[in-house]
């Protein structure tokens, strides 16, 4: 059966999710695109996808719809490309499954480690794990900055289990409009390689309301995001997870890398440009909630459950907080605020 045969949506078309979303159209599929923000939704309708990169102003006119929506469908969804944040992936699986074919698919083309709370809800044969790497801004309703060209962005694929699922290749084919797609063998290692990424460069750098790049300018601040980085590796290692290659590298410089956290930063800075603002710190200046809580928030928790703890992601977290209650905006003197919380949870233990 033709790809255009089947029945595709995208959920979330935020800055990520119209990024891939306009790349697949332009390629010729037909793809239905919801979103839970009205004003985004009506601009898309009137005027498309506006994507913004180094080689110019893309439109790609699209087949928007509200999430209230989804309630008028009447015919089964077979693919699923869901790129919402990850703290919405429980209650946008409650609202899916009604409509998902009974051999559909849900990809989750999120931060955190969402692959599992998806199987939970359809079970892993009905689920594809996907790793992205690809930085992009929503500046307003409709209109999006991609600070990841389309032949720099990378995907991960792969499967919860050993099942034949019938929509693998289309999924691929999908996202392969939009960047480069690899097959991982381990796709929940995979996935915590990605949070291992994301722990130290999302939140440590919102806070400080900087870019990656610039960021890691500050004195003292690569230290410290490579301390954050050592945590969340230790972390993985006792939950089981492997070292899979992502972000295009391969499995010998990722195994063979003394300081593996830092290979990972170093080719994420290398990726994604020296202006690219995170999605942590493009949340905090609209004052809408992060994933902060999903990506270090999850290391302290999981560490926790060993006894140990995590005081450098626990700091980032606490200082999240206080820019959640309005109490500090993203200022790169909130180095020292952190420096000092690390310095009494490492007191702590002493």
């Amino acid at each position: 059966m033709d790809l255009n045969d089947k029945s595709i949506i995208f959920v979330g078309t935020g800055a990520n999710g119209s990024s891939i979303a306009s790349d697949i159209i332009n390629s010729g599929f037909q793809i239905k695109c919801y979103d839970q923000w009205p004003e985004n939704v009506e601009v898309i309708r009137k005027h498309g996808f506006t994507v913004n990169t180094l080689d110019g102003e893309q439109n790609t006119k699209a087949r928007a719809f509200h999430l209230c929506q989804l309630a008028e469908t009447t015919s089964k969804f077979d693919i699923v490309l869901l790129a919402l944040k990850s703290y919405d992936t429980k209650w946008a699986c409650e609202m899916v499954m009604p409509y998902l074919a009974d051999d559909g698919i849900i990809v989750g083309i999120q931060n955190g480690m969402t692959a599992e709370t998806i199987a939970s809800y359809v079970g892993i044969e009905r689920t594809l794990g996907c790793v992205v790497e690809l930085s992009s801004e929503m500046t307003e309703p409709g209109i999006v900055q991609r600070n990841t060209l389309q032949k720099q962005t990378w995907f991960g694929l792969g499967k919860l289990g050993n099942i034949n699922n019938p929509h693998f290749e289309n999924v691929k084919t999908l996202l392969n409009c939009a960047g480069t797609v690899s097959i991982c063998k381990d796709i929940l290692s995979a996935k915590w390689m990605k949070l291992l990424v994301n722990t130290m460069s999302l939140g440590p750098f919102a806070l400080l309301g900087l870019p990656v790049q610039e960021g890691l300018n500050t004195p003292g601040m690569r230290e410290l995001v490579l301390a954050i980085g050592d945590e969340t590796m230790s972390l993985g290692n006792e939950l089981g997870y492997n070292i899979e290659p992502i972000m295009g590298l391969s499995e010998n410089a990722m195994k063979e890398s003394n300081r593996l956290p830092e290979t990972l930063l170093d080719t994420l800075v290398e990726h994604i440009g020296p202006s690219a603002r995170d999605c942590i710190l493009q949340d905090m200046l609209k004052g809408r909630r992060t994933e902060i809580d999903m990506i270090n928030g999850l290391v302290v928790e999981k560490l926790s459950n060993f006894k140990r703890v995590a005081p450098y992601n626990a700091a980032v977290i606490e200082v999240g907080s206080i820019i959640a209650a309005g109490e500090l905006s993203p200022n790169p003197e909130n180095i020292s605020i952190l420096r000092k919380i690390i310095k009494r949870n490492l007191d702590k233990i002493e």
